[in-house]
């Protein structure tokens, strides 16, 4: 399942706090995450990781990462 949103992405961490005992963050820099809309790149490996363990995906957009695609060239 893609989660879109920072805010669900966030809630399969378990919530503010879980994502901030994740990435080491205070629990102000994570609210701010989640109201803006986007999560530094630096961590986008480490909560990645994070959510394919429970089975669950997210844009990188959602870190500011263009979306890689499959497309072969055309000609």
């Amino acid at each position: 399942m893609e989660l879109t949103t920072t805010g669900e992405v966030m809630d399969a961490l378990g919530g503010n706090a879980g994502t901030a005992e994740l990435t080491g963050s205070t629990l102000k820099r994570v609210w701010n995450w989640r109201k803006g809309g986007k999560f530094p790149p630096k961590f986008h490996l480490l909560m990645t990781s994070a959510l394919e363990r429970k089975g669950l995906s997210a844009p990188a957009r959602l870190w500011g990462m263009a979306q890689e695609t499959c497309e072969a060239p055309s000609s």
